[in-house]
């Protein structure tokens, strides 16, 4: 994975503030000290999580994930990767009950697994699916069947979820109580839905390992800078373009990881995803021509003669008759060429990541390196990167528009 910036004079561009070396120091050592990093050193914990996944997984020919946020995203991420993706894992994260009823009322439960993912054991979105499941198997006389097929994972506390789960002899499985739920993609929240999708996780691991411990921290120190330069400057967003369709998840990801962390004390800039090729056909004009308060990522990889041939004898006419010989990866490299390149000639300030193919390795380091620079840009911006104070009010309103 290579990381360059364009446009970016960062001794005359950005000015520095006074306790820089004590800053940097803080990001190293919470970095270095971070639970959800660390994870990826326990070799024990995680060959103990393959195992229970495994022992979990027989018999079952369909799984189900209920999670939000932190207990979704992240192993979707990992699982979009793949070329492949698999028709037995459905994961439910928002409650939209109309869709939620259509799609779960007809499983067989005999036959299907349930992973149920919360960190405190009290969030009333995966208790109310989980609470639904129990109802239809009450219904259908099918509870002691429901819950053997049914992995918890949650801290080991006093919670409805843990006492559920502890009552009725589920497999449990425990919540590490230091790694937050947008920070536990390494932890068995991201781990037991890849191995359950055929990941190699221990790859994803290493992949994790490499990016944290040869990480010098110049990148992320940079990255931080430059979002200090940003907030100066009255940009408003920091925007992830990624190409590849194995990244769509990637972005949702890393959105919740910036936005919860960063965005506190009426301090922050908007995490955006786009989607090249086809957010150049919807959002490229504002970015181009629109205000200037955007810093851009691109996050690209080779996809030269890679994909489907394009038929010659349709592409003769004159307007398109640079696709003869050409596959749909030459195109989509191109355009992912020609945005960067027009980016730059128009002296737009962004970074690149450049990764030579997409897969459990790369995603592991990917991640891996955007949490350290999700907690860098939180040093600098002098905001804790591990609480998400303001979601609370609402949590409270909601028990009371229900009681």
């Amino acid at each position: 994975m290579k990381i360059n910036f364009t446009n970016v004079n960062f001794e005359k561009d950005i000015n520095l503030p006074e306790n820089i070396q004590s800053l940097n120091n803080d990001i190293k050592k919470i970095c270095h000290e971070l639970p959800a990093l660390n994870i990826v050193k326990d070799v024990n914990l995680l060959d103990y999580t393959i195992e229970q996944t495994e022992k979990f997984k027989r018999n079952k020919k369909n799984f189900v994930v209920f999670g939000t946020g932190g207990s979704n995203l992240g192993a979707r991420a990992l699982i979009n990767t793949l070329i492949e993706q698999p028709k037995n894992i459905l994961f439910f994260d928002n409650i939209d009950p109309l869709f939620f009823q259509n799609e779960i009322i007809n499983l067989d439960l005999n036959t299907t697994g349930f992973i149920i993912i919360s960190k405190s054991g009290t969030t009333p979105e995966t208790l109310s699916q989980f609470g639904s499941i129990i109802n239809i198997a009450r219904e259908k006389n099918n509870l002691d069947m429901l819950f053997k097929n049914c992995l918890v994972v949650t801290e080991f506390k006093d919670s409805p979820l843990f006492n559920i789960a502890e009552k009725n002899k589920c497999t449990l499985l425990e919540h590490k109580k230091d790694i937050g739920g947008r920070y536990s993609i390494f932890s068995n929240v991201g781990m037991i839905p890849a191995i359950l999708a055929g990941l190699d996780v221990k790859k994803i691991h290493l992949g994790a390992l490499k990016a944290f411990e040869k990480n010098d921290f110049l990148d992320t120190f940079k990255f931080a800078q430059i979002f200090k330069f940003c907030a100066s400057n009255n940009y408003l967003s920091n925007v992830m373009m990624t190409y590849s369709d194995g990244l769509n998840y990637f972005g949702k990801w890393y959105m919740q990881l910036w936005a919860e962390s960063i965005g506190k004390q009426n301090k922050g800039i908007t995490a955006l995803h786009a989607i090249g090729t086809t957010d150049q056909h919807s959002q490229l004009q504002l970015y181009l021509d629109g205000p200037k308060d955007k810093f851009f990522t691109f996050i690209k990889s080779n996809y030269y003669n890679k994909g489907l041939k394009i038929d010659a004898d349709i592409m003769k006419e004159e307007s398109v008759n640079y696709l003869i010989n050409k596959t749909m990866g030459d195109l989509m490299h191109a355009e992912q060429d020609a945005t960067i390149d027009t980016f730059k000639l128009n002296n737009f300030k962004f970074r690149e990541i450049q990764l030579s193919e997409i897969n459990e390795e790369a995603i592991g380091a990917l991640m891996a390196d955007s949490i350290m620079d999700t907690i860098a840009a939180c040093i600098y911006f002098e905001v804790n990167p591990f609480d998400q104070p303001a979601v609370e009010q609402g949590k409270v309103l909601t028990k009371k528009y229900l009681s």
